[in-house]
């Protein structure tokens, strides 16, 4: 089922269907319980740099990599 809400991710337009608003709740209430106040996260940033804590996060996080799991879902 299709619904008639259309978005812009990227430069695209394209109509979201139900399972692509369940992918990006998911995605947004993950970010929100666990990425928000990551502690891990956040001393990468301060010790490094952003892009390391985005790595770290993508590829050693298990939410991070639930994450990306559901963002593949978006494309």
């Amino acid at each position: 089922m299709f619904i008639v809400l259309r978005y812009i991710f990227k430069g695209a337009v394209g109509v979201i269907t139900e399972s692509k608003k369940r992918a990006i709740s998911q995605i947004d209430q993950l970010m929100n319980q666990y990425c928000e106040h990551c502690m891990i996260k956040t001393h990468i940033r301060k010790s490094q740099n952003k892009t390391q804590a985005h790595h770290f996060c993508i590829s050693e996080c298990s939410v991070g990599k639930q994450i990306q799991q559901l963002g593949n879902e978006l494309q």
